[in-house]
C-alpha cells in the first residue's frame, strides 16, 4: 500500500513538471508569435533646400571667379563692371573679400596706366608743336612734356624727335650768323670802296687846278709886273687805269688801317 503511494505521489510530480512545461513553452510561442516592436525613427531632415543654397553659391562663385579673371587677363573699362556684380552676389566671406581685393588691384593698375597714357598724350602734342613750329620758345614745353613720360620707348622716341629739331634750329642759326657776317664785310668792303674813289676823283681834281698868278700893280709909283708863277710841269691827266689803280690802293689801306689823305 506505502508502494502505491509513493508511485502515485511520484506520478503527480511527473503530471506537474509535464504541465509547467506546456505552460512555459506556449507563453514563448505566443511571445515569439508576436511581431517585434520597432525602433523609435529619428525624424527626418529636409534636405533639398539646403543642398539647393549651396549649389547656387557654388555656382555664383564660380562665376564671380571668371569675371574677375577675364578682368585680369583682359584690364579694361568693360570688363569692371561685370565682375563687381558678379561678386556682388556673392554672400559675405572670406572669398568675396579675395575676389574683391583683386578688383579693386586691376583698377589702381588701369588707373595708373590711363595716367601715363594722358602724359604721353600731352608729350606727343607738344612736340608736335615743336616740329611744326620750329623755335626757341616751343623746345622747353616739349622737353619737359617728353621727361615725364613713363614708357622708356615713348620717350626716346620723342627725345629723338626733340634733338632733331633742336639740330635744325642751331644748323639755321649758324647759316643765319654766317650770312650776316658775309653781308657785314660786303658792305664794310662797298664802303672802303666807295672812300677811296672819293678820294682818287678829289686827288684827281687838285692837279687839274692852273696856277695861281698875283694881279698886276696898278697904283703910283714904279711899275711893277705880275708875279710870275713858278714854271709847273704841266698835269698829266689821268687814265681810268690810273684811277682804279688809286681806287684799289686806297681800299687796301683803309683795310689795313692805313689812310693817305
Amino acid at each position: 500500500m506505502k508502494e502505491q503511494i509513493q508511485a502515485i505521489f511520484k506520478n503527480k510530480k511527473v503530471i506537474a513538471g509535464l504541465v509547467a512545461g506546456v505552460v512555459v513553452l506556449g507563453t514563448g510561442g505566443y511571445v515569439l508569435s508576436q511581431p517585434a516592436s520597432k525602433p523609435a525613427s529619428a525624424p527626418k531632415v529636409e534636405q533639398g533646400t539646403s543642398s539647393s543654397s549651396v549649389d547656387k553659391e557654388a555656382e555664383l562663385m564660380k562665376k564671380a571667379e571668371k569675371a574677375v579673371k577675364l578682368l585680369e587677363d583682359n584690364q579694361v573699362k568693360e570688363n569692371v563692371s561685370p565682375a563687381e556684380t558678379a561678386v556682388k552676389g556673392l554672400k559675405a566671406g572670406d572669398s568675396k573679400d579675395k575676389l574683391t581685393k583683386r578688383i579693386d588691384a586691376v583698377k589702381a593698375n588701369m588707373a595708373k596706366k590711363e595716367a601715363e597714357a594722358k602724359l604721353a598724350k600731352d608729350a606727343e602734342a607738344a612736340v608736335a608743336k615743336l616740329e611744326a613750329e620750329q623755335v626757341d620758345g616751343n623746345i622747353q614745353p616739349a622737353q619737359t612734356a617728353t621727361d615725364k613720360v613713363v614708357d622708356k620707348t615713348t620717350k626716346g622716341k620723342l627725345q629723338h624727335r626733340i634733338n632733331l629739331v633742336k639740330d635744325a634750329i642751331a644748323a639755321r642759326a649758324a647759316q643765319a650768323a654766317a650770312q650776316a657776317q658775309a653781308q657785314a664785310q660786303a658792305q664794310a668792303e662797298e664802303e672802303a670802296r666807295a672812300a677811296a674813289e672819293a678820294q682818287a676823283v678829289q686827288q684827281a681834281q687838285v692837279q687839274e687846278q692852273p696856277a695861281y698868278q698875283a694881279p698886276a700893280q696898278t697904283t703910283g709909283g714904279d711899275y711893277t709886273p705880275p708875279a710870275q708863277a713858278l714854271a709847273q710841269q704841266p698835269q698829266q691827266k689821268l687814265t681810268q687805269d690810273q684811277i682804279q689803280q688809286q681806287v684799289d690802293d686806297a681800299a687796301a689801306n683803309f683795310n689795313n688801317g692805313t689812310y693817305d689823305y
